[in-house]
């Protein structure tokens, strides 16, 4: 859990170890793509030759957080776009509880990567905040029941499990924006 000290947000200030990073929207003139490297060259190549492309045609939100001292260097990025949630997917114990539609909205982090060069700091978890903080101020405007992510394997997914993601299927996780909500310490719908 983030400290009082620490804020998470997209465009904050985002302060551990006296070394400050800002999460803001990706500026290809700004940022610079090529010297990113997470490790896994699908999520390299992704920032590098589409996540431009993505964000031009309105099909993803791509956030990178950027130490303030080195603007234009990338620590790590997230993706955010829209998906649903089928009714048919959720657990019976939540359904009980819904109206009877057959998809509902969430809000799906897509992708999320931390540089090897700040492996340690604490970036995947400030992106992902920052990325549940914009779910959930986004929701706010246009609905988005849940947040879904697809985990690449058992890590990711240990890792979206300590934010209070859950199992819809092998192959996708989710958390009600309610939980997010109180996560954040705001208030729920």
């Amino acid at each position: 859990m983030p400290s009082n000290q620490e804020s998470f947000g997209i465009g904050f200030a985002l302060v551990k170890r006296q070394a400050p990073y800002i999460i803001e929207p990706l500026d290809p003139a700004k940022h610079g793509r090529d010297e990113f490297d997470c490790g896994v060259v699908a999520l390299n190549d992704y920032l590098k030759k589409r996540a431009r492309k993505e964000m031009e045609a309105g099909l993803a939100a791509c956030f990178v957080a950027v130490p303030v001292d080195e603007p234009g260097r990338i620590a790590g990025f997230c993706t955010l776009s829209a998906a649903t949630i089928g009714i048919v997917d959720l657990p019976e114990t939540i359904t009980r509880r819904l109206p009877r539609y057959r998809d509902f909205p969430a809000t799906l982090v897509g992708r999320l990567a931390r540089s090897v060069a700040f492996k340690g700091m604490g970036i995947g978890d400030r992106l992902m905040m920052s990325a549940l903080a914009g779910a959930a101020t986004s929701s706010l405007e246009v609905a988005s029941w849940a947040v879904v992510t697809d985990p690449k394997d058992e890590a990711a997914r240990r890792f979206y499990q300590t934010f209070g993601f859950s199992d819809l299927d092998e192959n996708r996780m989710f958390i009600p924006m309610k939980d997010v909500a109180v996560m954040l310490g705001a208030k729920a719908r």
